[in-house]
This record gives structure tokens, sequence and C-alpha cells, in this order.
């Protein structure tokens, strides 16, 4: 039972997996274009040929998830996350010796592999099994790990590249990343609350104080549902509308004529509101539920585009940064969230760990999709245009599985034994 003047232990797993999502999420996802230049300069790469290590990285973490899902009901949580940080260390400490191409495409396996399967899917799990009350915002406080580490690593990392060279700031991610979160994940995570003789934050009381009881749909039941691959669909379309511009940013901007400080305070102002937007939508989901969040979200991203075709001014520039924001929030809370809310606690990782497929998915054919787009006029406003259009999809596929969501009788499901 929780005691009175305590903190409830489940906070404690919120710092941790904001740090997990700080020290890895946002060094392999947001950090990528710092290292871009001085490396293919360095080692006479094409960028083109570079980047190639991002998709092979996308496509490793759509191969882990499902099995990354599986494994953390089958071996200590202690175990399987201290070997998937230790996969990451080792990721940014082989790029700091990389010489070939061949050694960053091997090595971005690794880098995949501890994207999902050490930040992603451990950070959305703990937080589903540790709070029924405010998992919203608890969602978005550990996921907003990803825009608070591009926010403080991204000067460090550059003064570093700067003065030591990139080898050195690869190497130094990475033993920091292993300094880190080892301890944590030893002596700080926990996968249930029973654990620690608790019980999830807002979970009713029981005659057994550990005994949880997991709601929800089978993950068998949950795959033969049309919610579900409903729901994969419009994940892979948000990510999709996500990531086409942020991969695009600096030539849409470069076309436009936006002066090279509007483009600085763009980037800065879209970390800051990768941040507010997670702990405001993680919040809303808490408020006002499903349906009026999700289009509020969609709803940022058509706007936020609106306001880039105008980006060349500083004011339509800024509005940009604020509600894209809360559109990204399409492939970061909303997955999490929704996948518990539609289908239960019940077998929570082995259902999230197919939903983390289509997360990555949606980032590996972005490039491509985006390409096409523009290379049809060569032009990017046809491509904002599509993502508009995407953006109102995305809302209407999001409704169609809450529409269709499966049934689950909340008072007949199996114990923890039998679920994460």
């Amino acid at each position: 039972m929780n005691k009175k003047g305590k903190v409830f232990y489940g906070w404690w797993i919120a710092v941790a997996t904001f740090m997990i999502m700080t020290l890895i999420y946002a060094p392999i996802a947001n950090l990528v274009s710092l290292f871009t230049l001085p490396v293919t300069k360095e080692l006479g790469f094409g960028i083109s040929q570079f980047m190639v290590y991002y998709t092979i990285m996308a496509l490793a973490g759509m191969a882990v998830g499902p099995i990354a899902g599986k494994l953390m009901k089958k071996i200590d949580i202690r175990l399987y996350l201290t070997l998937f940080i230790v996969i990451g260390a080792i990721a940014f400490v082989g790029f700091s010796f990389a010489t070939k191409l061949i050694h960053f495409y091997l090595f971005a396996i690794l880098m995949g592999a501890a994207l999902i399967g050490g930040a992603m899917i451990p950070a959305s799990v703990l937080i589903t099994n540790w709070f029924n009350e405010k998992r919203g915002l608890c969602l978005g406080i550990a996921l907003s790990g990803s825009g608070f580490g591009g926010i403080i690593l991204s000067p460090l990392v550059n003064w570093l590249i700067t003065a030591y060279g990139w080898r050195s700031a690869y190497l130094a991610i990475g033993v920091l990343i292993f300094v880190v979160l080892v301890p944590l994940a030893v002596f700080v995570i926990r996968l249930n609350p029973a654990d620690k003789g608790l019980l999830p934050l807002g979970e009713p009381k029981s005659l057994n104080s550990t005994q949880r009881i997991f709601t929800g749909t089978t993950q068998g039941e949950t795959f033969k549902s049309v919610s579900f691959w409903a729901l994969c669909l419009a994940i892979t379309i948000g990510g999709i509308v996500v990531n086409s511009m942020l991969i695009n940013l600096a030539p849409y901007l470069n076309e436009i004529g936006t002066t090279a400080k509007t483009a600085a305070l763009l980037l800065s102002l879209g970390s800051a509101m990768v941040i507010v937007g997670k702990l405001l939508i993680g919040r809303l989901f808490d408020r006002l539920g499903l349906t009026t969040t999700l289009l509020i979200i969609s709803a940022g991203s058509l706007v936020s585009f609106l306001f880039l075709m105008k980006a060349n001014l500083v004011l339509p520039a800024i509005f940009y940064g604020v509600f894209s924001g809360l559109g990204a929030t399409a492939v970061t809370v909303t997955p999490a969230y929704i996948t518990g809310a539609l289908y239960g606690e019940k077998e929570f990782g082995a259902k999230y760990g197919i939903v983390s497929i289509f997360i990555s998915l949606g980032a590996a054919i972005t490039p491509i999709i985006s390409g096409a787009i523009y290379n049809i006029n060569h032009s990017y406003g046809l491509l904002l245009n599509v993502l508009i259009v995407l953006s109102v999809v995305q809302f209407a596929i999001f409704l169609l599985a809450i529409k269709t969501k499966p049934k689950f009788d909340l008072n007949s499901d199996s114990l923890k034994e039998d679920a994460l």
C-alpha cells in the first residue's frame, strides 16, 4: 500500500524514464544534423549515403519492437533495461571509431534496437503499469525527456564537436548513457508496483493489496480487431505528417527566403514546444478524453502547416513552432496512451511492441514519400498541401480506431501473473 507522507514510488519511475528518453532517444533522434556535416566532410561520404544509416536504424527498430515487448515479461526488467542501455552505449562508441560507411550501417542496427527496445517501449510500458490515474500526464513527463535532451545536449554536443571533434562527441554520449542509466536501471526501475508492495496510482484497494487485476483484451483478440489496424495505419500516417517537415525544414525555409535568424529561432522554439506539447497533450488525454484530444493534435499539425507557408515572416514562424509541438505528439504520447485506453493493460507490452513497428515505419518511409512528392514539381508547396490533407485523414482513422474498439469485461480479466 502507499504510505501516507511518502512520495509514491511511481514518480521515481517517471523520473527514471524521463532520463532514459533524455539520454537515449534525444541523441539518436534529435541530434543527427549536428554530426552530418563533420562526419561526411572528414570521411568523404555523400550526405545521402551517410543518412542511409537512419533508415537502417528505423528498420532495426521495427524488427526489435515486437521482440522487446515480449521479452519484458520474460526476464527481469533490470536485466532487460541494462542490456538495451549497454547496446545503445556500444552503438555510440562504435560510431566514434567508424571509418567506413559499413561501420555506421552496422552500428545503426544497435542504435535502432536501443531507441525502441531501450527507450520508447519500456518508458510507455512502465508508465502504463505504474499509473492508472494521471497516466496521460506521466506519459507526457516521461516522453518529454526527448525534447529536454535536445535542448541541453545540442549545445554540449556542438561544443564537443567544435573543440574535440565528432569522434569525441560520439564517445562522450556513449559513456554518458552507460554511467547515468545503468545505475537507474539496476537500483530504481521496477516493472510493476507489486514489486515494491504497492498498487498503481489510482488503483482501487482490494483484499490483497499487492494483487492487481489487469483489464483489457488479449493480444490475440486485439490483433483480430479492425480498431487495432486502423490505429496502426493512423500512427503510420502521423509519422509521415510529423517527420516530413522536420527533415525538410531547413531546405524549405531557404526556398521561401527565410533569414538565418528566423530559422535558428524555429529550431530552438521547436525543441521547447516538444516538451510543452507532450505535457499538455498528456494532461488533455486525462481531462478531455480520446476524441477531443486527437482532434486537437491533428488540428495542431494542420494549422502549423498553414503558418509554415508564411514562415519567412517572424510571427507565422513562431506560430508554426507552437502548433507543431502539439502535432508532434501523434507519434510520441498518443500511441502509448491510446493503446492502453482502447485495449487495456493486459499484455500491454506485446501490443505496444507491434504498435512501435508502425511508429518506426512512418519515420522510415517519410524520406521516400516526401522526396517523391517534392520531385513532382521541385517545390515544397505541394508537400505542404498533401500534409494538410493527411492531417485530416489521420484524425479520421484515429476516430475509426476508437469507434471500432473491441469490448472487454472489467470484471473478468486475468490477474497480475498473466500480464506485464
